[in-house]
């Protein structure tokens, strides 16, 4: 069994071997990202597109709408959420106790520095916010936990050293472990909060609803048709959370993909069939808003060198567009998902083992 390597420098005690996280790898829900870089160190890690499958984040579209203040919130795609938790807690048998002060930010994180050194001294990273709210893994840590060592997204160097009282207000710990869901059933699980997800509307969040499924996307087309009806300082929010979104969209979309015919296996019959069929119109999706990405003339986000002023009606109309083709998609994948529960029983593949990582 594998077991982390726990490494004493002079009093910097670090896990050895925790990936690295970045931008641009195909790994853009930085909870997700995170969750498979602490996990890589465990006696069970599993890859990116099969967290985001149990999870259901691979097939998930969600757009928020905010009641008072801001009107937009760049959390819409995010991952870090109590349900997708709470679907991975039976996916892959770790317990994922969080704490989320996003309510109260002021309450310091540095309660938790003896705890943080409890846990890398065990071997477990944990999962926090670095300071502009992307999710990294806690690997290390000095002075008793008073300095976290951190790997995120948003650091060229190999490591974030960061005092622990400037963590945002969101931590998990991977916890204790319970027998993980079969590998059939969580993929049962992941597409059934697929589709779920795709009907259900709305949902209350802390500052307003979060719209899901095609509910949002035609919230989001309207919000980009109903732009100049904005103040500036809301068109600059919807600016980038538009392309957040849509980095995201494409994101999970591949993953949904590669989550699909990675666990096909399980299946048989029409099954089978329909899932392949689901895999083959999220991959046409991906490829859709990838040669988006590609192009730079939509979606303006930092890999197109353009900005809030190159965002203009024409851009828009385009990027209107494209949603109209990705609603036509979802729908038709949707679908196939449903075919896919509805379909007969049959023994699937494999009767036991554990989950494919």
């Amino acid at each position: 069994m594998k077991l982390p390597i726990i490494i004493n420098e002079a009093g910097k005690i670090y896990i050895e071997a925790v990936p690295q996280l970045a931008w641009g790898k195909g790994k853009e829900c930085t909870f997700i990202g995170a969750l498979e870089a602490a996990l890589a160190v465990t006696a069970t890690p599993h890859t990116y597109e099969n967290l985001m499958g149990w999870s259901g984040l691979a097939f998930r579209v969600r757009w928020h709408h905010g009641d008072a203040g801001r009107r937009w919130c760049p959390s819409s795609p995010v991952g870090e959420c109590p349900e997708e938790i709470a679907m991975l807690r039976r996916a892959i048998g770790w317990e994922l106790p969080f704490e989320s002060r996003i309510e109260d930010p002021q309450r310091s994180m540095a309660d938790y520095a003896s705890t943080i050194a409890h846990e890398v001294r065990a071997g477990r990273p944990m999962l926090a916010y670095e300071p502009q709210l992307n999710v990294a893994v806690v690997y290390g840590f000095e002075d008793e936990g008073r300095i976290v060592l951190l790997r995120d997204y948003m650091n060229d160097e190999s490591q974030l050293r960061l005092p622990v009282d400037k963590l945002g207000p969101f931590l998990c710990f991977l916890g204790g472990r319970k027998e993980a869901l079969h590998p059939h059933e969580a993929l049962l699980a992941g597409i059934q909060q697929g589709v779920d997800n795709w009907h259900r509307s709305h949902a209350p969040s802390q500052a307003g609803r979060n719209w899901y499924g095609r509910a949002a996307l035609l919230k989001w087309r309207e919000d980009l048709q109903h732009n100049e009806s904005f103040d500036t300082e809301q068109r600059r929010l919807l600016f980038f959370v538009n392309w957040w979104a849509f980095d995201s969209l494409a994101d999970a979309r591949a993953a949904a993909d590669r989550f699909l015919r990675r666990n096909a296996e399980y299946f048989l019959g029409s099954q089978h069939r329909h899932l392949l069929q689901a895999a083959s119109l999220y991959g046409d999706e991906a490829r859709l808003l990838r040669s988006v990405v590609a192009e730079k003339q939509a979606f303006l986000g930092p890999w197109t060198g353009k900005g809030f002023e190159h965002w203009t009606a024409t851009t828009r109309l385009r990027e209107m567009t494209v949603l109209n083709q990705v609603l036509a998609l979802e729908t038709d994948a949707i679908g196939e998902l449903e075919n896919t529960l509805d379909a007969a029983v049959l023994p699937h593949a494999s009767a036991a083992g554990s989950l494919a990582s």
